[in-house]
């Protein structure tokens, strides 16, 4: 059985789960349990027109549908057309528990569903006891399930801070055990899977890290993210700044990643408005995504330098502001990539990369920014990574930004006659003939204006 997931077919149990298998999923409370399987048996009813049943312990079919139908899925639909059925069993009672197992052996019996999920087997189990539970998973319903090929999937919930699930007896007795996890990374956490037990599969990884979208469970699809190995395009993009464009020798290449570094003041958000929307006017989509500054900010900023922002916000600019702090880097980089995916930008503006490390793990960080430069030069995107930082001019800060860099520009403050001046040096810039001046240079009402 595949289970329309297509990351998680195709890395994770390539051959499918196993006909006839109870299948755990276990893991502490929002981990992401009910959707996982919910995704499982939907896709069931939209991709493979295979029967799907829901035995829900926890929570009614009113509620069950209307969160289902926030993420897409549409079980009230199935139910109409006959594919689906969802069994309510919220306010069962100890003295009724013998009755409603058999209610729920008669439903599968009688609609002989190819999918099932019980949630949650850790309420069965509490009103069952050890003994009777064990009797329930390993002869009835394993019995009934194996009887026409079906797969279950069982909820478990692993109470916060504990490794055991349930009373210990329930990973013994299925045939395969999914755990969904946090795992704490300072101020953020990430969500993992990992397949300790699944008879008749071998699992190739440890963990496999996920996220829950608007658009349900989604892996991290590494395996996309693969090295173009395409010849690199010779075609430069416009800085948006006159000078800065001669002093890089054109420009910047399609697919380049150019690092801003400088102190606070130093105008790196400046340099980034003039390339976002000098490139929007010559009709190029541009994508600007803010981590510091709201986009209402960012507009009166633009017209305060004379800049048309006007002209090509919401048409050939998109621009997104939203603080990185309790996301994970998987998260923040799902949500780049979403963007990318869904507008296809040829100029994107990302401001800025402190406020990543402010509340991201650093091996975390630098691993996400080897996704999204991956990502970058897959789709031949000209970016603009601004990182908040000072700079000699001879050494970068967060060396691994600068490694996947193509470019890097370097802005700071000098003191001469008792008067503050910026200056810019290109300190890299790979594969042009690129000016190696240091250049004195004023934020104007006009925006940045640069001078040998």
């Amino acid at each position: 059985m595949k289970t329309g997931i297509e990351f998680f077919d195709e890395n994770i149990i390539k051959e499918g789960f196993p006909d006839g298998s109870l299948i755990l999923i276990a893991g502490e409370p929002g981990t992401g349990k009910t959707i996982f399987t919910s995704t499982i048996v939907y896709n069931g009813l939209e991709k493979f027109g295979e029967k799907g049943m829901y035995i829900s312990l926890s929570e009614t079919k009113e509620d069950f549908y209307s969160e289902m139908k926030r993420l897409g899925m549409d079980f009230e639909k199935y139910e109409k057309s006959g594919l689906f059925r969802f069994v309510d069993l919220v306010t069962v009672t100890p003295e009724a528990i013998d009755k409603e197992i058999e209610l729920i052996m008669k439903e599968i019996l009688s609609f002989q569903p190819k999918r099932i999920v019980i949630d949650s087997i850790s309420a069965l189990t509490q009103l069952l006891g050890v003994e009777r539970t064990r009797i329930f998973l390993h002869t009835t319903l394993s019995r009934f399930i194996k009887s026409f090929n079906a797969v279950a999937f069982l909820i478990a919930e692993k109470p916060l801070g504990k490794e055991s699930i349930g009373y210990g007896v329930e990973e013994f007795v299925v045939d395969g055990v999914i755990m969904l996890k946090y795992i704490s990374l300072g101020e953020v956490r990430r969500r993992v899977m990992e397949i300790p037990k699944m008879r008749k599969r071998s699992i190739e990884k440890s963990q496999y890290e996920y996220v829950i979208t608007d658009r349900g469970i989604e892996f991290l699809a590494i395996p996309d993210l693969i090295r173009d190995e395409e010849d690199a395009p010779e075609e430069k993009v416009s800085t948006g700044i006159k000078e800065l464009d001669a002093i890089l020798d054109g420009g910047v290449y399609r697919g380049s990643i150019t690092l801003i570094v400088g102190m606070t003041g130093t105008g790196k958000t400046t340099f980034g408005l003039h390339f976002a929307i000098a490139n929007a006017l010559q009709g190029r989509k541009a994508i600007y995504i803010s981590f510091e500054e709201p986009v209402g900010q960012l507009k009166r900023a633009a017209k305060r330098y004379g800049m048309p922002i006007d002209e090509v916000l919401d048409k050939t600019l998109k621009m997104f502001s939203w603080v990185p702090e309790a996301k994970s880097p998987v998260y923040t980089f799902f949500k780049i990539r979403e963007i990318i995916d869904e507008y296809e930008p040829e100029v994107l503006i990302i401001d800025s990369l402190t406020s990543l490390r402010e509340h991201m793990n650093e091996i975390e960080l630098e691993k996400m920014l080897r996704y999204l430069g991956l990502a970058i030069k897959q789709h031949k995107i000209a970016t603009y990574i601004t990182l908040n930082a000072e700079t000699d001019f001879e050494t970068v800060p967060f060396t691994k930004a600068s490694t996947l860099s193509d470019n890097i520009l370097g802005l700071k403050y000098v003191v001469k006659n008792d008067i503050i001046e910026r200056r810019l040096a290109v300190i890299k810039a790979r594969g042009s003939n690129h000016s190696r001046k240091i250049h004195k240079y004023e934020i104007t009402d006009k925006g940045v204006r640069i001078y040998e």
